[in-house]
């Protein structure tokens, strides 16, 4: 074998890390490769890392990681047979031996000077090989050649080769034996030696190449139609849906296809009664014959544009080779058809691995067709197309990826929707006698959910004591109830729906009530209540079953964090409490951030008093504790300390400075909610009004000079009409209005028409118009909600949780609670003081906070949901005694 690379830039990798058994393991194999003469120590400057791989028996393999590697090699174009010509020359031959090469690429050297391109590097070393490894690109043309070269003439006569197939015929026994003599007499002249364990000797019937060949003559091999031969028989709309959609993928193929699928496409109407009679039995058969049929089931032609189209789900895997000729528009034809049932522990592979597997199957199952030649892999999971980069693989997809690296193909994602001919024989998998994990896991071993069922069925002695009750021929009285609601069939126990011996559901014993609604809750994505019992009263049956299951959702952790309720907005708006008088309450909040000023400001502090709505602006350098204090002093040093400041929960508002400064002057500091921006409304919507107009200011002038608008701004908003009081904010704290800035000339007349004498009055009148307002406000916002539950101090409860989401990151997939939290004071306002329980996951960090009753959940105390006998279910047997 000679390696030439299409670029001079050595392959380098640092080893993947391994354990310390791994390694001891890896040791051994390295030892036993150099005393062989496979592999010698290296000093390359390449360095491919080694995987190890887990075989069918428990133990491991080394295989290196030449994905790079590979996509850097000069291709060989040694030609690989065609199989129709060497399925051709066995014509008339009646006795067949086949031969099997021992570790048949290590059989094969490597030239001096491409030895060091094939250098691999372990924890522990580094080495280069001496023999062909598996996993080189041009490993199967070189193979081909050496096989080509050691038989000479005889491959033309006597035996036929086809990669590691090597096959010898003859006429009668006694030729085929000669011609196996000479066979041996040139494979010992190679040098090669044979697996004997492997080989088989004066065989009538063969198959190979994918074709069934003896005396008779040859057809194609069973393998390539008995997954469409043994497709099941439809047995709901669900089956017949499948079906179609692998026949509708060749419907251009088959003639008058709508006419002959009428009947079954009659059964996927809306309303239409399920019904299997002769008529949709012989347009089941009458499809599948013309799918294995030719001009359906072409013959495989080496020169063709070939796909390979997989798929795979929980209970099957499937595969379908297509050709069409080579540049032609033409659809592509099916050549062979491959399914197998997945074993019990493939069945719990992640989808993706899953999908994997499909495609490593069906390389497999065709090998003999792709080896060789360029073609498409096509499937649904669009994670396949990534893995060829992928550095650290799972052993398992480790090995699956270091077997594809003998064929030269790629990867194409396709949508599912377009995928439904091999998706139907994926979900009605048949069983594969060729596949080796079968050997490993027996017919016998597969439980289907109904042999689960059943096994429980007889282990519950309140249902023994039901079946033996149907099954007797004796009618005791007060027996008549359980024999008209319950009947066995085939040894399984159904219970009879409204008397209806044909409507039966399996009955489910206490031991498996569980299970099942974990299979139709959890395991198919958390489904709600309603759906949940849809799923199970079809084919399930248990007393009181719907509560059963109500009380098992409502109990399900994962829906109460990820769920959000779905009845009416819970809480009621409740006012805050405006007292007439200026500076009782102010309210206050940062607007920003901001382009940074040419003096610095980014930020501006915003206080608003509750009363006359008077609004102060106050730009600042940043959100600090220090700033804010600063800024209020000023205020505080011009008018007065408030009786009452309300916040939200900026880390400005909640430091220990903050409190000692409100202490020290006998404010008392409100803090809203969590997440409850309604709490200082009155700020928010000053904030909102705020932004809007500097936005239209500086729209013409530089943006630095955005703290220049704000004195303007100030002044603008205090001396304009208050919707809500009729009055303007300055008039209302100073009882008299400002001059006017925009005609100075209109000063006299305007403070001559608005001077007012009696300030007590005007805020009387002022506090009546809030109260107005307040109440109007108050109906319109509790018009579409409901009370709030209430609390108690000591309930647990779950809060919605707040998604912050940071650069390039989604909320989508965040749960919408967290907790559990202890309720430790009720506030008041629907407002509840609660705390992080020690010992849950994700409450390390969490502290005490306030919480509005509408971002509440009561948690969930499954103990209290009496979900299984405590409930004191009366039996249908304790009915009867």
């Amino acid at each position: 074998m000679n390696i030439e690379l299409n670029s001079q830039r050595p392959v380098v990798y640092r080893p993947y890390r391994l354990s310390y058994h791994e390694r001891e393991k890896v040791r051994e194999m390295i030892d036993e490769m150099l005393e062989a003469g496979i592999i010698r120590e290296s000093t390359s400057n390449y360095a491919s890392p080694i995987i190890l791989v887990r075989k069918k028996n428990g133990g491991v393999r080394l295989c290196v990681d030449y994905r790079l590697h590979n996509s850097l090699t000069v291709k060989e174009r040694y030609p690989i047979p065609i199989i129709e010509d060497e399925v051709a020359r066995l014509s008339g031959q009646a006795w067949f031996i086949t031969l099997d090469l021992m570790s048949g690429y290590y059989q094969v050297p490597i030239a001096e000077e491409s030895k060091h391109l094939t250098a691999f590097v372990t924890p522990d070393g580094h080495y280069e090989y001496n023999r062909m490894p598996f996993g080189l690109a041009n490993a199967p043309a070189v193979f081909q050649r050496m096989m080509n070269h050691v038989l000479g003439q005889a491959r033309f006569s006597k035996a036929t080769v086809y990669l590691d197939d090597l096959l010898i015929f003859g006429v009668t026994p006694f030729e085929c034996i000669t011609r196996l003599e000479e066979v041996l007499r040139l494979l010992e002249n190679a040098q090669l030696k044979l697996n004997l364990s492997k080989c088989s000797f004066l065989q009538t019937k063969i198959d190979y190449l994918g074709y069934e060949i003896s005396a008779a003559g040859m057809r194609p091999g069973s393998a390539k139609i008995q997954s469409v031969v043994d497709f099941p028989l439809p047995k709901n709309v669900h089956n017949v849906r499948q079906f179609l959609g692998l026949v509708s993928y060749f419907r251009k193929f088959i003639q008058s296809f709508a006419q002959i699928a009428y009947p079954l496409t009659k059964l996927l109407k809306k309303n239409s009664m399920w019904e299997w009679t002769t008529v949709q039995q012989d347009s089941f058969d009458i499809l599948k014959s013309k799918l294995v049929e030719r001009p359906v089931l072409a013959l495989y032609d080496p020169t063709a544009e070939t796909e390979l189209h997989t798929d795979a789900s929980k209970i099957g895997i499937g595969g379908i080779l297509l050709q069409r000729p080579m540049g032609s528009q033409d659809p592509f034809h099916p050549v062979a058809y491959y399914s197998r049932q997945t074993t019990p522990e493939e069945r719990n592979f992640h989808s993706y691995e899953l999908e994997t597997l499909a495609v490593i199957c069906a390389l497999k199952k065709f090998r003999v067709y792709l080896l060789g030649k360029p073609f498409k892999v096509i499937t649904d999971c669009s994670a396949l197309r990534s893995t060829f980069e992928k550095r650290d693989l799972i052993p398992r997809i480790a090995r699956w990826w270091i077997a594809l690296q003998e064929f030269d193909c790629h990867i194409e994602y396709r949508p599912g929707t377009k995928m439904g001919h091999v998706d139907a024989l994926s979900r009605n998998p048949t069983y594969d006698t060729d596949s080796t994990d079968h050997v490993r896991y027996p017919p016998v071993l597969v439980i289907s959910d109904e042999d689960w069922l059943l096994t429980l069925q007889l282990g519950d002695p309140e249902l023994c004591r039901i079946r033996d009750i149907v099954s007797s021929k004796l009618d005791p009285k007060g027996l008549a109830y359980v024999r008209d609601n319950y009947v066995l069939k085939d040894n399984k126990l159904f219970r009879c729906i409204d008397g209806d011996k044909e409507n039966v559901r399996w009955v489910v014993p206490k031991g498996a009530r569980w299970q099942l609604c974990k299979m139709n809750h959890d395991d198919i994505g958390h489904v709600g209540y309603e759906k949940t019992l849809e799923r199970m009263k079809k084919s399930y049956w248990f007393s009181k079953m719907k509560r059963f299951i109500k009380k098992y959702v409502s109990a399900c952790i994962d829906c109460a964090y990820a769920k959000k309720a779905a009845n009416g907005r819970e809480g009621l708006l409740h006012p805050i409490e405006k007292v007439a008088i200026p500076f009782h309450t102010l309210h206050i909040d940062h607007l920003g951030p901001f382009v940074k000023s040419k003096r610095g400001f980014t930020h501006t502090l915003n206080v608003v008093d509750s009363f006359t709505k008077f609004l102060f602006i106050k730009p600042v350098r940043s959100t600090s504790t220090k700033n804010v204090i600063n800024a209020l002093q000023d205020i505080f040093d011009i008018f007065r300390a408030p009786d009452r400041l309300i916040s939200d929960r900026g880390s400005c508002f909640t430091a220990h400075a903050f409190r000692r400064f409100c202490l020290e002057r006998g404010i008392k500091h409100v803090l809203n909610a969590v997440a409850s921006p309604r709490a200082n409304g009155q700020i928010e919507r000053y904030n909102r009004t705020i932004l809007d107009c500097l936005i239209a200011q500086n729209l013409r002038d530089n943006e630095k000079e955005w703290d220049n608008k704000i004195g303007k701004l100030q002044w603008g908003l205090n001396n304009t009409i208050q919707k809500t009081t009729g009055k303007t904010p300055a008039e209302i704290m100073f009882g008299t209005a400002m001059n006017s800035e925009v005609k100075p000339a209109l000063n006299a007349v305007v403070n001559d028409t608005h001077r007012v004498t009696d300030l007590t009055d005007l805020r009387t009148e002022v506090k009546e118009k809030i109260d107005e307002a307040q109440a109007v406000q108050k109906e319109r916002y509790d018009r579409n909600r409901h009370a709030a539950r209430t609390y108690s101090k000591g309930d647990l409860v779950k809060i919605t949780k707040v998604a912050f989401q940071g650069k390039g990151q989604s909320t989508k997939l965040m749960p919408s609670y967290e907790g559990p939290f202890k309720v430790i004071k009720v506030i008041g306002s629907d407002r509840y003081r609660v705390a992080p329980i020690a010992g849950f996951e994700g409450m390390k960090g969490k502290r005490k906070t306030t919480v509005a009753a509408d971002r509440m959940k009561p948690w969930i105390h499954v103990a209290s949901l009496c979900l299984d006998e405590s409930e004191n279910e009366q039996s249908d047997t304790e009915s009867i005694e």
